[in-house]
């Protein structure tokens, strides 16, 4: 029997926190989503929405935490995750090495002196750290796995698609669109219930930005369309991006959607169920 998932937004900002009364609506923390399989948790990287309610966990004893890159935005929230310090918590890990440095030198790097006063040998919850490669599928158990795929993005990224339980999340951040990587995508997103994708810009911003590895949320249409998923959540919006910008891009977006593909402009606190 299929058991319900519940996908969270805790985080929707890419580059840094945006904090001003212009951001109070879509919300102004970088990425961090939760995917509750029906009871298992699964976190999709740790920007500083992780310090939000997901990052208590709200009564679980696990979680998985997969990271797409170690840029700043992506891992800020490990500081404030409020489980590591809980020892009756098992928290996973998982993302690559990149340029012969081992994922976990790269996080201890940045969360222990001098950048913080504690580390990882401080945290009192059971972490273990897993290192993953592109075209990899992670068994997670409970029927659960975790597909990666190389993202382009200055530093390289991960993508992931989330299967199990008769529903799939495809988590697509930090990732600019060319040639090569458009059919590749397509067949690892196909059929999906939901495709997260990186609206960093719009067409014009994108334009703007050659190199910079983002997208804007009209090519996360075309994707839906082209691979058949059911819903397209747009995120990882610029920091100047407000309130009233973002309305007006979400209406746009909606009015192009095809039929037969949700699209949503992604809110801290929203939820999807699938």
């Amino acid at each position: 029997m299929e058991r319900p998932w519940t996908v969270t937004v805790q985080g929707v900002r890419g580059s840094m926190p945006a904090v001003s009364g212009e951001y109070l609506e879509y919300g102004g923390n970088t990425a961090c989503t939760a995917v509750d399989c029906g009871g298992r948790l699964i976190l999709f990287d740790a920007g500083s929405g992780l310090t939000g309610p997901w990052g208590r966990l709200q009564g679980k004893n696990r979680a998985d935490l997969f990271i797409g890159h170690v840029h700043a935005d992506h891992i800020i929230g490990l500081f404030g995750f409020g489980a590591l310090h809980n020892p009756e918590m098992e928290i996973h890990l998982y993302g690559e090495a990149r340029g012969g440095v081992s994922f976990r030198r790269q996080l201890e790097f940045f969360v222990g002196p001098p950048y913080w006063p504690i580390g990882f040998s401080d945290f009192r919850a059971s972490v273990t750290i897993h290192e993953i490669l592109p075209g990899q599928c992670v068994p997670l158990g409970g029927g659960l796995s975790m597909r990666v795929m190389r993202g382009n993005h200055p530093n390289q990224s991960l993508l992931y698609r989330l299967d199990g339980a008769g529903h799939s999340v495809v988590y697509t951040l930090d990732c600019e669109m060319n040639d090569s990587l458009l059919p590749q995508l397509r067949a690892f997103a196909e059929g999906a219930d939901l495709l997260i994708w990186d609206a960093s810009f719009t067409d014009t911003d994108l334009a703007r930005h050659p190199g910079w590895g983002h997208s804007s949320w009209r090519q996360g249409i075309e994707m839906g369309k082209a691979a058949g998923v059911k819903m397209v959540l747009m995120t990882h919006f610029s920091n100047d991006y407000t309130d009233t910008f973002l309305h007006e891009q979400e209406r746009q977006a909606l009015a192009e959607a095809p039929d037969g593909i949700a699209v949503r402009f992604a809110r801290e606190g929203m939820e999807v169920r699938l």
